[in-house]
């Protein structure tokens, strides 16, 4: 499992600028568009009617309505052209943000597979897919990247990334909880488990990084992890005079655990950016370390 993640992270890395760039510039272009359309027609909304989730329709050959409705965004949303645009504005700078970190193409992979997901767990469970969730997925990816990042809410209200974050899942568990009692009302279908699926997207893209939104006091502690793995990494590869071993002729070393790529060659490692000095880190503590200013 290990070795086909650095598989997948390298061909990404490779390939980072490949893809549709701007994607979800093209989404939020495609959103006002769609609103405004609408409002022309608002006692019979044709534009977002033919391009909103809809299973039946979908199954009877209209299968463009597959990949078109995070195109109704601020439709569904229906909280008018202010705070809908608003909400839109923020999506884009998350997926701006996102496409920046990785590159167009594991942005556009991310943000596909999202959809994909929704898709078939809507037409297999019933219900409807909704871009809400989808567009939820991007949120947890940049609290994840970002976690002690401060925003305003409403530009006045500051909150740390990943408060808001637990937020979204406190809603998307409120959502589930709420289907449930419905099933066991006897009532309803398994469309209740729909809200996870942008939570099950997310963990495939980031799996442990997820535990960047944690509490602090359950996070990784990287100064007593860091000396209990360079403790362990001096057992398992001891000096041995000219060798090219963990102590070597390292080209990569991890400032955190001292990893190199001899010692671990199925490891990426990357240079931070914000870290003063020329800081090298590996795949696990390349997002997860803190900055050195001096």
């Amino acid at each position: 499992m290990t070795k086909l993640k650095s598989k997948i992270n390298r061909f990404f890395y490779r390939n980072r600028n490949k893809g549709v760039p701007n994607l979800m510039l093209y989404i939020a272009i495609g959103n006002l568009l769609v609103y405004l359309l609408d409002s022309l027609t608002r006692s019979d909304p044709l534009f977002s009617s033919m391009l909103i989730f809809n299973g039946e329709e979908i199954l009877h050959g209209q299968v463009w309505r597959l990949i078109t409705y995070p195109l109704c965004y601020m439709v569904e949303d229906g909280q008018g052209l202010l705070w809908g645009g608003i909400g839109l504005f923020f999506y884009y700078w998350c997926g701006s943000i996102l496409e920046q970190h990785w590159g167009a193409l594991r942005f556009n992979c991310f943000y596909l597979l999202g959809i994909l997901l929704s898709d078939v767990a809507a037409l297999v469970l019933g219900g409807r897919a909704d871009s809400i969730y989808v567009n939820l997925s991007l949120f947890l990816a940049v609290a994840t990247l970002m976690p002690d990042q401060q925003i305003r809410i409403y530009f006045v209200i500051p909150a740390k990334m990943k408060w808001m974050a637990w937020v979204d899942l406190g809603f998307i568990l409120y959502d589930t909880i709420q289907g449930i009692s419905h099933m066991a009302h006897g009532f309803g279908n398994l469309s209740w488990l729909l809200p996870l699926v942008s939570v099950v997207n997310y963990l495939l893209f980031f799996g442990r990084q997820a535990a960047n939104l944690l509490p602090d006091f359950l996070r990784y502690h990287p100064t007593r992890k860091s000396f209990q793995r360079a403790m362990k990494q001096k057992t398992v590869y001891p000096n041995r005079g000219g060798d090219r071993n963990a102590a070597g002729n390292a080209r990569f070393r991890c400032t955190v655990c001292g990893r190199t790529e001899l010692t671990n060659p199925d490891l990426d490692f990357r240079y931070c950016s914000k870290c003063a000095g020329y800081r090298c880190y590996c795949e696990d503590h390349i997002h997860n370390h803190a900055h050195i200013s001096q």
